[in-house]
């Protein structure tokens, strides 16, 4: 006997009550607790022993033998206690398993960015490809502004799509995903059409391919910043880096009778869609803030941002024109800061 009032005593100090107190409980509460029911999904045959033990305190309870229905409890309550401990440690174990998958999963999409890394130095001159498409930039910025194209933007329109189809591979885009793109590509160089909507689609489209891929990732990659600038460059924007993100400017986003470009919207819509993380802050410079003129152009801004869903993340607001010129819109991709 004094054997089972030690153990019952191991119980108190886990936390469960005393035999003592045991005759004024029933085992409801005992039995209905958070752990208890993680216990009963996790370890059900540890919960079973408690309750059948403690279904034998009951009957010798009502034989009026309360040294037998107290020891019963405190076996009772020494099965639900084990019962919980193990089902924590299942929970833990579960998520420790869920923990080394996340692990294995982003080394592995690290492992790909490394050996497709030397895709992109083999297979495409980064360095030759910036200087051809920053020869043409204003002309593949343009494409919307016209309905064919020439040589010189076709032959940066396929610079631009090798290039964004190699760096979709280093971010481990699989070839099922690139397959269709790079028939495309094939099919585009052998052709040569002068179609300029079926250049920027195919554009567009890679370029949407690298978003899909860097929107993986919880947020912007090593370079990534780096990487925005050049892109902006290549896309007809000026750019630079910040501690508050990456600017974006262009003085191309209304036209000179004052309309919303269709052109810079297409182009710009192609950075937010390659670059998928965190706000967008755009400002507009104006003359000055109580224009009317411009209040109305900005406000027709505003509503072509909110009429395209890839727009959402973009907040607009106006400045005084004192460093930017009057129609410059910069805007700020707050989550690519310099590292």
């Amino acid at each position: 006997m004094n054997a089972a009032r030690a153990t019952a005593a191991v119980a108190c100090v886990l936390g469960l009550a005393c035999a003592g107190s045991q005759a004024s409980r029933g085992s409801g509460s005992m039995f209905s607790t958070p752990a208890a029911e993680q216990a009963r999904e996790l370890a059900p045959d540890l919960v079973q022993r408690s309750e059948d033990a403690w279904s034998r305190a009951d009957a010798q309870k009502g034989r009026k033998d309360d040294p037998a229905a107290s020891d019963y409890r405190a076996e009772a309550e020494l099965w639900l206690a084990a019962a919980i401990a193990e089902a924590e440690r299942i929970e833990l174990s579960r998520r420790l398993d869920d923990l080394q998958r996340e692990e294995e999963r982003w080394a592995k999409q690290l492992a790909r960015d490394r050996e497709a890394s030397a895709v992109v130095a083999t297979d495409i001159s980064r360095y030759q490809a910036r200087a051809v498409a920053l020869r043409e930039a204003e002309r593949v910025a343009a494409l919307s502004d016209s309905s064919t194209t020439t040589d010189a933007t076709l032959d940066a329109v396929l610079a631009r799509v090798r290039l964004n189809l190699a760096l979709a591979e280093a971010l481990g885009a699989s070839e099922q995903r690139l397959r269709a793109l790079r028939a495309r590509a094939s099919a585009f160089a052998r052709r040569r059409p002068r179609s300029a909507k079926s250049a920027e689609d195919l554009l567009l489209d890679t370029e949407a391919l690298l978003g899909r891929m860097r929107a993986e990732w919880p947020s912007p990659r090593p370079g990534a910043s780096t990487e925005l600038v050049e892109m902006a460059w290549l896309t007809g924007f000026a750019a630079d880096r910040s501690e508050t993100g990456v600017a974006v400017r262009s003085e191309r986003f209304f036209t000179a009778g004052g309309q919303v470009s269709q052109a810079t919207l297409k182009r710009f819509g192609g950075l937010l869609a390659a670059f998928p993380h965190g706000p967008v802050a755009c400002q507009v410079a104006v003359p000055e803030l109580q224009n009317r003129l411009w209040s109305r152009r900005v406000a027709q801004l505003v509503d072509r941002f909110s009429e395209n869903d890839d727009f959402t993340r973009v907040v607009t607001s106006v400045v005084a024109a004192n460093a930017l010129a009057p129609g410059v819109v910069q805007c700020t991709f707050a989550a690519y800061r310099e590292p």
